[in-house]
């Protein structure tokens, strides 16, 4: 009896040997038919297949040869290629062949975050792409949605679409005249930590002193949940860079404060993961991000510091732009997502592309100085000038505090390319701050450049959120 159990063991595992040795070549999920390949970078090419295979990818005049290692895993990696309007296709061959057609090559971008970079058109009502968008030649703008592969755009599929995404897109598309491919992975109501690695995301928990649970009570917001999901199977592929729209979660669990910290490690551990995987070295591809425009006052949130530490990582992690937006605020989700993607598009066309024509940014702090009784703030990004966008003397929405912090409303004023803020009642201010709490939670701004840029929000304070002192971790 057990000689036969034997006998039948070795057969079941001549069997799944077999099988293995003959296993089906496959290709990472992000290759398919009318996909675009990023230009002028090396280009990875990944999948599985049987341990020691060889596999041969050949694309345009290029012919590569790789083989899977003890896991199954193998890449190539294509010489970088010419922008290419005609379509071609790709040959993968092993145990069996793959052929991938209507391939472009141009401008490749990662778009990510929570619902407002997934939120889509619908297919009725008013949230539709003009139809004349449609007249024109959009044989090179393609994009990969969830669940699906990629696609042409096309009117009775608009749906499928990231607005934000869309409207930064078709700036480059229609500014580059390349093609232009968007890779879509955005899940609603998720956290920043959510799109980490479970390792990085418990580091920098421990760092910061978060607590355990990160204070969240939904799974798909776990750490490492949407990384696994959304970005895992896609690094890594060759992109231009990464658009980003995500942070309502975190300032609605509280840890919108600790975003400054969140964000940076973020970016830094994306371009380790694709370097690390590439062997190409770290590239600190573009990362440019929409600042949450969400107005809800605290102690019910902590948007106004998430809004801070989207601004403070301009200066601490290099190749970041933002995008200010909270004229279109104050819902969670505004309706209006064009000027989200367009502003994203400024900063690509600037750093990127070469326009250096373009005043890419509303005004952002960058230094204040006290005289006597007044702080004077001078700006970043101040185009033709600053301006109030009411017309009046005074700019809203100033506040100024002493050495024991307590803020009080102040007059502001524009004086050059500089804005002075004063409150007669505070003889030695100490910390300024701009947009942080108002009368109103609307989208109502002051101060603009004369492009018509937003200046972005600010505190120059690092003082924890009040209502965080009534609780513990």
């Amino acid at each position: 009896m057990q000689s036969r159990i034997g006998k039948i063991i070795v057969a079941l595992c001549v069997l799944v040997c077999a099988s293995m040795a003959f296993a089906d070549v496959k290709v990472a999920e992000v290759f398919g038919d009318d996909m675009v390949l990023q230009r002028n970078l090396p280009v990875p090419v990944w999948g599985t297949a049987s341990p020691g295979e060889t596999i041969t990818v050949s694309f345009k005049r290029q012919r590569h040869r790789a083989t899977a290692d003890a896991q199954g895993k193998w890449m190539v990696t294509l010489k970088p290629l010419k922008t290419s309007k005609r379509e071609k296709k790709m040959v993968v061959t092993g145990s069996n062949t793959i052929t991938f057609n209507g391939i472009l090559v141009g401008e490749v971008w990662f778009c990510s975050g929570q619902s407002n970079m997934e939120e889509r058109f619908r297919k009725s009502g008013g949230d539709r792409i003009d139809p004349e968008v449609f007249e024109r030649d959009l044989s090179g703008f393609r994009y990969l949605p969830k669940k699906s592969g990629w696609r042409p755009l096309v009117e009775e599929e608009q749906h499928l679409i990231s607005r934000v995404a869309y409207y930064f897109g078709m700036e480059l598309y229609e500014e580059l005249d390349v093609p232009v491919g968007l890779i879509i992975r955005a899940s609603g109501g998720t956290s920043i930590q959510s799109w980490m690695s479970p390792a990085v995301a418990e580091e920098i928990r421990n760092e910061l002193d978060i607590a355990e649970n990160w204070r969240e009570g939904r799974e798909d917001s776990f750490p490492g949940v949407q990384f696994k999901e959304g970005l895992d199977p896609f690094v890594p592929v060759a992109i231009c860079g990464v658009i980003w729209y995500q942070g309502e979660r975190n300032a609605k669990t509280f840890t919108g404060f600790e975003y400054k910290d969140l964000l940076p490690r973020l970016i830094e551990s994306w371009r380790g993961l694709w370097a690390e995987r590439s062997g190409l070295g770290v590239r600190n591809f573009p990362f440019y991000y929409v600042q949450v425009p969400t107005q809800e006052d605290a102690p019910h949130n902590e948007f106004a510091w998430l809004r801070d530490g989207m601004r403070r990582t301009l200066d601490t992690t290099d190749n970041t732009g933002m995008a200010v937006f909270y004229d279109y605020g104050p819902s969670l989700h505004p309706e209006n997502k064009e000027p989200a993607g367009q502003r994203l598009a400024l900063w690509a066309l600037a750093k990127d592309y070469g326009r250096t024509d373009l005043v890419y940014s509303g005004p952002l702090l960058d230094e204040v100085r006290m005289e006597g009784d007044k702080a004077v703030l001078s700006f970043k990004h101040v185009g033709g000038g600053l301006r109030n966008v009411s017309g009046g003397k005074d700019l809203k929405f100033f506040d100024i505090a002493g050495k024991d912090g307590k803020y009080q409303p102040a007059q502001a004023w524009i004086d050059g390319d500089t804005v002075v803020v004063r409150n007669a009642a505070i003889a030695e201010p100490v910390y300024v701050r701009y947009l942080h709490t108002k009368t109103k939670g609307d989208a109502e701004i002051s101060l603009v450049n004369a492009e018509g840029l937003p200046a972005s929000s600010f505190l120059t304070d690092d003082f924890i959120p009040p209502f965080r002192l009534r609780w513990k971790n």
